[in-house]
């Protein structure tokens, strides 16, 4: 069975049963560690790792599903996307989160869209990028802001480590095969500190990471808004995937994704500043 849940900006898409399938070593169906107190409620420790930029709705979802289930505990750690299916194949984690797209040997049905944000600091003038110019910014062949109009400063640029679903993605859609970064950084969360605390500075993050001291160039013209998002004038999209064991259909992590598509799941998306809409 697949359960496929849209949370925009942040989306995710729930697989199991035809996920990595391809001819890698396969996610297959051994049961995973779960139990059940004597009067059903569902217990256990709910494990998740990957994505980092998945972090923030992941705990705020987990701290609500712990409420509602005082014998779960949720744990969410954040290896980068790479490290996802190898964390739920060997039982490591039981929710693997990845914002990169699925290979074509791990075979989706469908997947939804969240935006990356080409974030430089709030008082850094040049606010809008051709998708040619942070091509030429991110392999060096631009190097300076005056080259853009903008200040005579040597342009930092900020990338994510090797593993970053968020580095995959972004370096697929600007087809960057060899990347100049002044530093590789391990979570979106410090590229945003960073970009804050250096005019010079830009990278890439997850939309809703931004905060009052970033902003989103434009690219292409089009803002970087949910709308726009949401009806593909704005392309610079991945996914947010979240992945399970293959026969997997265990009480603790069926009861994790019903929580989700609830209304009270819904809400807690909406109050850490996403929309959600469920699809099943």
């Amino acid at each position: 069975m697949k359960k496929f849940l849209s949370l925009l900006t942040i989306i995710i898409l729930v697989a199991s049963v035809g996920l990595l399938t391809g001819c890698g070593p396969e996610i297959v169906g051994t049961k995973l560690s779960e139990s059940q107190d004597m009067s059903g409620t569902v217990a256990g420790k709910l494990t998740l790792n990957g994505s980092t930029s998945m972090t923030r709705v992941c705990q705020a979802l987990g701290e609500a599903f712990s409420e509602k289930y005082p014998g779960v505990s949720v744990e969410k750690s954040g290896t980068g996307s790479g490290d996802a299916p190898n964390s739920v194949r060997s039982g490591i984690a039981l929710i693997g989160d990845m914002s990169r797209d699925l290979k074509e040997s791990e075979n989706p049905d469908e997947f939804e869209i969240d935006g990356i944000a080409i974030a430089v600091h709030k008082d850094n003038p040049v606010q809008d990028l051709t998708t040619e110019q942070i091509e030429k910014i991110f392999t060096g062949d631009i190097t300076n802001w005056s080259e853009l109009g903008g200040q005579d400063k040597a342009i930092t640029t900020l990338g994510r480590e090797a593993a970053s679903g968020t580095r995959d993605g972004f370096e697929s859609i600007f087809s960057i095969e060899s990347p100049v970064y002044a530093a590789e950084l391990s979570s979106t969360g410090e590229i945003v500190t960073k970009i804050s605390s250096d005019i010079s500075a830009i990278g890439y993050v997850s939309l809703e990471s931004l905060n009052d001291s970033v902003v989103a160039c434009k690219v292409d013209g089009v803002e970087a808004t949910e709308e726009n998002i949401e009806n593909g004038t704005y392309t610079v999209q991945r996914p947010f995937i979240q992945i399970y064991k293959k026969g997997t259909d265990s009480a603790l992590i069926n009861a994790w994704f019903e929580f989700i598509e609830s209304s009270e799941g819904q809400q807690i998306i909406k109050d850490v500043g996403l929309i959600g809409t469920a699809n099943k």
